[in-house]
This record gives C-alpha cells, sequence and structure tokens, in this order.
C-alpha cells in the first residue's frame, strides 16, 4: 500500500517535470481489488507525498479521511465499467488541450493513434469538471480505447500500470502536437481503416510477445 501511494506522489511530480501539468492540475489514481489510491484535491505537487494520497472504496466512500481528487467520479466510473484497467493519468497538457478546445477528434493521420487501441481517438463531450455527466461522457469516448481527450479541458489515459498510463499522457501530447499542426495544411493524408486495422493487429501481436 505504501509502495503504491509512494509510486503515485512520484509520477504526479513527474507530470509537472514533463510539463503536462502545472501545480494541483490533474490526476492520478491505482486500484487494487478493494480501494482505489488517488490524488487528493487541491493539493500543489511540490507539497505531495504518500501521506496525502486519498483511499476510496469503489462506492467513492474515502477509507482514510483525506479528500480524493474533485474528478474522482471519472476514476470509479472507469474502474467499474473496465476491470483491464488498472491506473489512470489525467493531465491538462498543452496541446492536447488546445485540441479538445477544437472539441476535435485525432483521425488516422499517423499509425501510432492505433496504441490508443482504435482508428482514431475520441474527443470526449464537455461537461462542467468533477460532474457525474463529464465522467459518463469520459467514459463514452474510452468505449474500446486507452486514451481520449476532453473537450475544453485536457486528456486522460489508462494503463495496466502507472507507467503504461503514463506512457499513452506522453504519446497522446505528442500525437496533438502533430496533428494541430498537420490540421493547418490542406495536405493532411489519413491512413484508410484497412491499414488501420493491420496495424492494429500488429500492435494486438506485438504485446501479446512481449
Amino acid at each position: 500500500m505504501k509502495k503504491i501511494k509512494k509510486k503515485i506522489a512520484v509520477y504526479y511530480n513527474k507530470l509537472v517535470e514533463l510539463g503536462l501539468n502545472i501545480g494541483s492540475e490533474g490526476n492520478i489514481s491505482f486500484r487494487d481489488e478493494k480501494t482505489i489510491f488517488i490524488t487528493p484535491s487541491g493539493v500543489d505537487s511540490s507539497k505531495l507525498n504518500e501521506n496525502k494520497i486519498a483511499e476510496v472504496d469503489f462506492n467513492g466512500r474515502v477509507k482514510n479521511k483525506i479528500k480524493a481528487s474533485s474528478e474522482l467520479f471519472m476514476h470509479l466510473f472507469i474502474y467499474r465499467e473496465r476491470p483491464d484497467v488498472k491506473a489512470i493519468v489525467h493531465c491538462h497538457s498543452e496541446w492536447a488541450s488546445i485540441v479538445s478546445c477544437q472539441r476535435l477528434k485525432i483521425p488516422a493521420f499517423h499509425y501510432m493513434v492505433a496504441e490508443f487501441g482504435g482508428v482514431d481517438i475520441k474527443c470526449a463531450k464537455y461537461s462542467t469538471f468533477g460532474t457525474k455527466k463529464l465522467a459518463f461522457n469520459v467514459l463514452d469516448a474510452l468505449k474500446l480505447r486507452n486514451g481520449c481527450l476532453i473537450s475544453n479541458h485536457g486528456q486522460l489515459t489508462l494503463g495496466n500500470s502507472i507507467e503504461d498510463a503514463l506512457h499513452l499522457a506522453i504519446s497522446l501530447e505528442k500525437l496533438s502536437k502533430q496533428f494541430f499542426f498537420c490540421n493547418l495544411t490542406e495536405k493532411l493524408k489519413l491512413l484508410n481503416k484497412n491499414e488501420m486495422n493491420k496495424v492494429l493487429k500488429l500492435f494486438k501481436n506485438y504485446k501479446s510477445k512481449h
């Protein structure tokens, strides 16, 4: 338990070091069989340590008297519906936020879009932060996907570990920047579904062997 909490605190600070968050933006969580460990509400990354990580059950009840992140509903809803997910990273990274403010999905402009599980990366419909409505919107955008943009907000990624979810957050930020500039031109060429399905199959085979 202490090891998990320490890792959450370390990686939350890493989001700031990487420029994916500022101050108390965003959140990270990890689940085990009975508990969700999640960053607390309104605590600056520089002041976060393992003793300030919140613990909640799968009904959202606090187990250690620490107030969980304002986006707790997003994490709860995802864990309930996606038993394959062990970790969630949510951040307000610059380029992902810019594309999310355009309310655009990221299409198959680059084959690495397939890393997120499909032929595109969805953008969840807008709703006020911290609400159940936003949580439902994000869950909908994550169908058959391991990451999405969140309209006028930022991005969220999923993984079997915090490391995996962070890797996807970095990847989504990179793809968002590339797509933004490619989309400014009239020469953007998209990969067709047949090609993307080939890539998805190759990715699946690659992961099954490593």
